[in-house]
């Protein structure tokens, strides 16, 4: 039986056939081809005419790989064997069909390329998309910088318009730009916060903080935007919260706010509610809960997912102004410290945020206390400060505020020698230096390494506060090593810039 089945079942894959040394087939066995007996082989198939010259040889035995062969209208990929001999043999000559082989072989090496190639698509695609990023970090960092000296400039002439002679309509007019140029910067600082997020760049501070203190200044304040609009603003904070806790205490006030003025700009009617109680304290962790309610225009339900989404904004209403970032910080900073934001909404009846985040609690947490800085130096001295800034908004800014104190001398440089020049001069040493990062032309952080690199000790121990809107934690690493003593961010009001002059001045 099983000769039976091996003569039905195994198909043949050889062929032998005798030649003599014209090339012309002697006998054959006609496995594969029929009726190839007394035909020359190069009217078989052209590849065989290669033959010719190795039919004389002696005891030779040549293979050829993976040859397309079509006899009889029958395609295959074979590989032939020559095989010459001595004492005046015929060569003999062996098709060996390895079709399925080569198929398969093929297919494998296909699948193995397409995987390469994919492979290398993602590699590519991944590359394009580091690029992509870096790209956008450098040109909202750029942008940021470029709006931060005008908007330096509106909020200190701003400042300096408030405190002269006004009338009631002029005054009005002043509270308007202050309030413009504030929404400008917080727009700014959105994008900037969401670079950060979205770079990796944005780490959380664990400091003690008392919470009580944060949550009614938010409640002060927000009660008062609700009133200004005609809403009512309704708290309820848990007699259980622990008064001092451990957390960021800045990006918790970011989400906080976001949320709630997020509440109050998509409520024209009713109320607005924040609420916050303690869910359990267990080792030394203590769960808080975070609840915004307003009766606003709520959101469908299919849009849920969206309102969390950056540069996004679901309202439809054009007259609803900001950035579409509030909602995706809140949730980038909440699931930060491995947490969640919740919403549940009803169109036209208003939406419920919340959130559950630990904070660190224990009986040993104590809140430093910051001695207060003054934006008047007490000493009757005049300072000469040293300005290396090129923009002339910002020049003018500083020279204001510091000319209306009447205790310091501004010169202002813009170029590494004319800087250098002016530390050098030992007849009017220079007390501090404000130092823009991002000249035109030159960086401030190298030309404070130059200065760090003078001879004369008062020279290079001369205090350097760099005036830049890029405070990533690289940046300020970058800056610290170019000796750099601190950091003013742009935009800057005259309470800040006096202030920092006044913590390194000594």
């Amino acid at each position: 039986m099983l000769e039976d089945y091996k003569k039905k079942y195994t198909k043949p894959v050889l062929q032998h056939a005798i030649l003599d040394f014209n090339g012309n087939v002697v006998e054959s066995d006609n496995t594969l081809f029929q009726d190839l007996k007394d035909k020359y082989i190069g009217d078989i198939h052209p590849f065989f005419e290669t033959f010719s010259a190795l039919l004389i040889s002696e005891d030779n035995e040549t293979v050829f790989s993976c040859v397309h062969l079509e006899i009889e209208n029958r395609n295959i990929t074979a590989d032939i064997i020559l095989q010459t001999f001595k004492d005046g043999k015929n060569p003999l000559l062996i098709i060996h069909d390895l079709t399925s082989h080569y198929l398969n072989y093929q297919s494998t090496a296909q699948v193995r390329n397409e995987s390469v190639i994919n492979s290398q698509i993602l590699e590519l695609k991944n590359i394009y998309l580091k690029e992509k990023e870096v790209f956008k970090n450098r040109f909202i960092a750029n942008f940021s910088h470029e709006l931060r000296d005008p908007l330096t400039g509106i909020l200190t002439f701003t400042d300096i318009l408030s405190k002269t002679n006004l009338d009631l309509q002029q005054k009005d007019y002043i509270k308007i730009l202050h309030s413009s140029s504030n929404f400008l910067k917080k727009m700014i600082d959105d994008i900037l916060d969401i670079s950060k997020i979205e770079s990796g760049n944005l780490e959380l501070s664990i400091e003690p903080f008392n919470l009580l203190d944060l949550l009614n200044e938010i409640k002060f304040n927000y009660k008062l935007k609700a009133e200004h609009k005609g809403l009512k603003f309704l708290h309820s904070f848990d007699e259980k919260l622990p008064e001092i806790i451990g957390g960021d205490a800045k990006r918790l006030r970011q989400v906080l706010t976001n949320l709630l003025d997020n509440a109050i700009k998509f409520t024209s009617n009713g109320s607005v509610t924040f609420n916050v109680s303690l869910n359990q304290i267990r080792a030394q962790k203590a769960s808080i809960h975070f609840e915004i309610i307003d009766t606003g225009i709520g959101i469908e339900e299919e849009k849920l997912e969206e309102i969390f989404t950056s540069f996004s904004q679901v309202s439809g209403d054009d007259s609803i102004k900001g950035t579409g970032l509030g909602l995706a910080i809140v949730k980038h900073l909440v699931e930060h410290t491995k947490s969640k934001i919740s919403v549940s909404s009803t169109p036209g009846k208003g939406s419920t945020f919340s959130t559950n985040i630990n904070f660190v609690s224990k009986p040993s947490l104590k809140i430093k206390k910051d001695k207060k800085k003054q934006s008047q130096l007490t000493t009757s001295k005049k300072y000469n400060i040293l300005l290396v800034e090129d923009s002339e908004i910002t020049q003018l800014s500083v020279l204001k505020i510091l000319a209306s104190q009447g205790q310091f001398f501004l010169d202002i440089a813009t170029k590494p020698d004319e800087v250098l020049a002016r530390i050098s001069n030992i007849d009017n040493e220079v007390d501090l230096v404000l130092m823009d990062i991002k000249l035109k032309e030159f960086r401030g952080d190298e030309i404070a390494k130059k200065i760090r690199k003078l001879p004369e000790r008062h020279q290079k121990k001369v205090p350097i506060v760099a005036m830049t809107a890029k405070v990533f934690k690289e940046d300020l690493s970058l800056y610290k090593k170019a000796g750099i003593n601190d950091v003013l961010t742009k935009p800057f009001n005259e309470s800040q810039l006096l202030d920092i002059i006044s913590k390194n001045l000594k």
